[in-house]
């Protein structure tokens, strides 16, 4: 019977600090290519301010403060 190997705790705790800030950039990532296509809705022939800020008010206005 094969023993099994633990883990290096350096190498284990490097990969996690990784994967949580890669996590976190995809995020930020994310939010950004949807800001960008919901301002480009006011460009969108038939929505105007108001529609828009609906929109907005919807989805949650923390998304869209600069």
């Amino acid at each position: 019977m094969a023993l099994k190997k633990s883990k290096n705790p350096v190498l284990q705790k490097k990969y996690e600090e990784g994967f949580a800030d890669g996590y976190k950039k995809g995020i930020a990532m994310s939010v950004d290519f949807f800001k960008v296509r919901f301002e480009d809705l006011l460009n969108v022939e038939g929505i105007g301010e108001k529609t828009y800020q609906k929109i907005v008010r919807h989805l949650g206005t923390q998304y869209f403060k600069d």
